[in-house]
């Protein structure tokens, strides 16, 4: 029994179509490795988009960050808005767990990073406290809390809505003895 007409003209037409696709999806792959060998390059910045440069801290974190400077001194080295990825090695056997977890922390960034001269060990973290942190703050400063507990990282907060002296920042570090 042959199958009727108008289902043998819909079955070919499907195969048609995809057939078409397909080589319409493989003649732009050839054709972007085509224009990549004739040296035509995609613009690296799309038309429309403003780029501009940003303050790498907010007025209060500099202020912070030079009572830091000053309270550490040469004992150690101060990183400011350092990736979090940059902090801590993360192994898994299963590539998914490792690649889920690096998704997680991808974007976050600790505020100050505390780093012996010598070793260039990482020896202290310090994320300044918001007020009263936005849900998101509070849902970040969780990951970020795990992450360095695990990592075995040393973790200071300190509020951010006040200002400190050398001795009383030195005292809030715990670097009031010599090292």
């Amino acid at each position: 029994m042959t199958p009727p007409p108008a289902l043998l003209i819909v079955a070919l037409s499907i195969v048609a179509i995809a057939g078409a696709l397909y080589a319409f999806r493989r003649g732009r792959a050839r054709f972007g490795r085509f224009k990549a060998r004739a040296g035509i390059e995609e613009p690296i910045i799309p038309t429309g988009l403003a780029v501009k440069p940003q303050p790498l801290l907010s007025k209060a974190e500099a202020s912070f960050y030079n009572v830091l400077r000053l309270t550490v001194q040469d004992r150690y080295l101060v990183f400011a808005q350092v990736p979090l990825w940059c902090l801590v090695d993360a192994e898994a056997a299963d590539r998914n767990v490792l690649k889920t977890f690096l998704n997680k922390i991808a974007l976050k960034r600790a505020d100050f990073v505390l780093v012996h001269p010598g070793t260039l060990n990482v020896v202290k973290i310090v994320e300044l406290e918001l007020p009263e942190p936005p849900l998101q703050r509070q849902v970040r400063d969780k990951l970020v809390n795990a992450v360095f507990a695990a990592a075995r990282l040393d973790l200071v907060r300190i509020k951010a809505d006040q200002s400190y002296t050398v001795p009383a920042l030195a005292t809030l570090l715990g670097l009031e003895g010599p090292e």
